[in-house]
């Protein structure tokens, strides 16, 4: 199977840099497996890839705002979680407020306390 070389760019301004390797059948292949295995996780603005001892480089269709997803993935960042202790303590209060706690003890923890 033929051996196609990854490259992206990380800002519109950078040239295109090696990022990796990939195996696969033809052009359109390799550009699907590139997008899918190095930049998933909004690495970078634009790819392309090349067969192995060419110079060709075939560029990809996605775009740098939709490259990598549109999933957010803010949950890997500190400042996602701001704020959710204090909301934790109104929703607490707020489902007091409503009659509705639970007043049972809490279950044993581990596995063997059963």
């Amino acid at each position: 199977m033929p051996v196609w070389d990854v490259f992206g760019k990380r800002k519109p301004e950078d040239e295109f840099e090696w990022a990796g390797s990939i195996k696969a059948p033809d052009t359109e292949m390799a550009l699907i497996l590139a997008k899918e295995t190095h930049f998933r996780h909004k690495e970078g603005v634009a790819y392309a890839v090349r067969l192995r001892g060419t110079q060709e480089l075939q560029v990809g269709s996605y775009q740098g705002e939709i490259l990598g997803g549109v999933t957010d993935r803010s949950y890997r960042r500190q400042e996602a979680y701001t704020g959710v202790g204090a909301r934790h303590k109104l929703i607490t209060r707020q489902l007091a407020e409503a009659g509705r706690t639970i007043t049972r003890p809490r279950p044993p923890v581990g596995r063997g306390s059963a």
